[in-house]
């Protein structure tokens, strides 16, 4: 059962499925008098300082039905984002049975009732196709004291619609459900040296030192270590340290001699002036196939916490680990104060959001803002989504993450303060924004010391067809931030690479139309 009262505006979809299937159609007339009509629309003056595609440099475009993209001088483009969500990005969400019913609520604390439950379809063998079963709660209130938990891959919990509600019954700031356990990654075998002086953003082939015992269909991790050279480069001393690598998680499509060819592109380049990166086969234990659909929760209950001032952003519904090939479905969530709907954490790998909602989060009148949707990890995708709350981030991302990640047709609606979104902190590489309409300003932007030393929270990240009152795109050295078919007040301290300002673009979503390529 799917929920009703739906949050998207019929309209505006049948004007999106319109545009869309004009692309399908192989519209290219139409397309390149849109195209043309964006270059040339009414924008907002950019302020002094400010560049635009850079080097003359068209980053984006159609010719033929079909994305055409622009490089820089060394080779850098925009990436394809089409890889974020469940399996890959574009297979449809699983209907898992029911095995496991729970009973309407009976009026106490439900947490070890719907733990029995769950606990119950851990514990039945996988099918097929990965999966255990889904536990059913029926429609009511549940009053959870605790935590719940789902440790093992296959398990779903599903509800009955909005009308099964989770709801927190103790006044503790707390997660209410946590999805997978932290994991670490192992070395398999021998790292291979990356040979290449440069490996352009948007590159998927790269040359290594030796092939050996590397095979077509291996899953490898590309690591990028963080060097006080490259720190250095793009103004970051005393901000970032030289402690952590990007992990760029990819399998292996083809071998030629020492050239390697992996199947999702990178999202940061590999300067072998400032890195010395290394490919290898590795272990990461994470559960997958797990699912949260047709439900509801409130955390109220949290919000009388007498530490809640200062940890309401602990106050969150859910929360995934080590998970893979997953999702979220048709949940609307109220009164939570941190991570309102969304905690897709750094070790989390193609996650689909979609259909969600983030209602009256409750935060305080201290100047600090929660995240309704906080997005980590890799190849993750939140899709037609919904924020009505005051003061907070409405899409963000957290620092170190390996990219590409997927923000789609989104909308935050103002309710008392305005709103920003983008990137939070230290280097969230490889983020689109794709059609996200927020009743504030969207930063990609260097936060400088900022909270305690944030930097350079995006790069290599994309605003497509953005909807806001203002935006700031600004391009960190040894990369770019690009703006292209964005509306709004394009904001003062902008030098990133904007296209298209003040109007709106065909193809309508950039995630959906490099998806319909990429499988066509």
């Amino acid at each position: 059962m799917r929920q009703t009262g739906h949050h998207r505006n019929p309209r505006r979809r049948h004007l999106r499925r319109v545009a869309v299937a004009a692309v399908l159609a192989g519209a290219v007339a139409g397309t390149a008098a849109c195209a043309a009509q964006g270059a040339t629309g009414v924008s907002a003056p950019a302020p002094a300082g400010a560049r635009t595609a850079s080097a003359g440099v068209k980053w984006i475009g159609m010719s033929g039905g079909r994305l055409v993209y622009g490089h820089d001088a060394r080779g850098n483009r925009i990436p394809d984002y089409s890889y974020a969500g469940y399996e890959g990005g574009g297979v449809p969400l699983p209907k898992v049975r029911d095995r496991v019913n729970v009973p309407v609520p009976g009026g106490g604390d439900d947490t070890a009732t719907v733990q029995q439950a769950i606990d119950k379809v851990s514990a039945l063998p996988l099918d097929a196709g990965g999966f255990r079963g889904a536990v059913h709660l029926a429609a009511g209130r549940y009053r959870i004291g605790g935590t719940l938990h789902i440790g093992a891959s296959g398990v779903v919990l599903r509800g009955s619609g909005a009308a099964t509600v989770l709801a927190a019954d103790r006044p503790v700031v707390r997660t209410l459900l946590t999805v997978g356990a932290q994991s670490s990654y192992t070395t398999v075998g021998t790292p291979a040296q990356v040979t290449d002086t440069y490996v352009p953003v948007g590159a998927t082939a790269l040359t290594v030192s030796s092939t050996a015992g590397l095979r077509v269909g291996d899953e490898v991790v590309v690591e990028r270590p963080t060097t006080q050279a490259w720190i250095d480069a793009i103004g970051m001393h005393g901000i970032f340290t030289p402690d952590w690598s990007l992990k760029s998680e990819r399998r292996i499509t083809a071998i030629s001699g020492n050239r390697i060819t992996v199947d999702v592109p990178l999202t940061t380049a590999l300067e072998k002036q400032y890195t010395r990166a290394t490919v290898y086969r590795y272990g990461f234990p994470r559960i997958s196939h797990t699912g949260i659909e047709d439900l509801s929760a409130d955390g109220q209950a949290m919000s009388g916490d007498p530490g809640y001032a200062k940890s309401f952003y602990n106050a969150a519904f859910w929360e995934f680990h080590a998970v893979q090939d997953s999702w979220v479905s048709n949940v609307v969530t109220r009164h939570f104060g941190g991570t309102g709907q969304t905690s897709l954490g750094p070790q989390s790998r193609r996650i689909s959001v979609v259909h969600t909602q983030v209602l009256d989060m409750l935060t305080t009148d201290s100047s600090a803002r929660s995240e309704a949707y906080l997005l980590q990890g890799q190849e993750n995708l939140i899709q037609d989504c919904a924020v009505k709350a005051p003061k907070v981030h409405a899409f963000t991302t957290y620092g170190r993450q390996a990219g590409p990640n997927v923000f789609a047709d989104c909308t935050a609606t103002l309710v008392k303060d305005t709103y920003d979104a983008g990137g939070h902190q230290r280097w969230g590489s490889g983020t689109l924004y794709d059609d996200v309409r927020v009743d504030g300003t969207l930063l990609l932007v260097n936060n400088g010391t900022r909270g305690g030393g944030h930097g350079w929270s995006d790069a290599n990240s994309t605003a497509y067809n953005c909807t806001t009152q203002g935006y700031r795109v600004q391009s960190p050295p040894t990369a770019h931030n690009w703006a292209i078919g964005c509306t709004g007040t394009l904001l003062s301290g902008s030098d990133g690479e904007v296209e298209s300002g003040g109007s709106h673009i065909l193809p309508a979503s950039l995630y959906a139309e490099q998806l319909r390529e990429r499988r066509s």
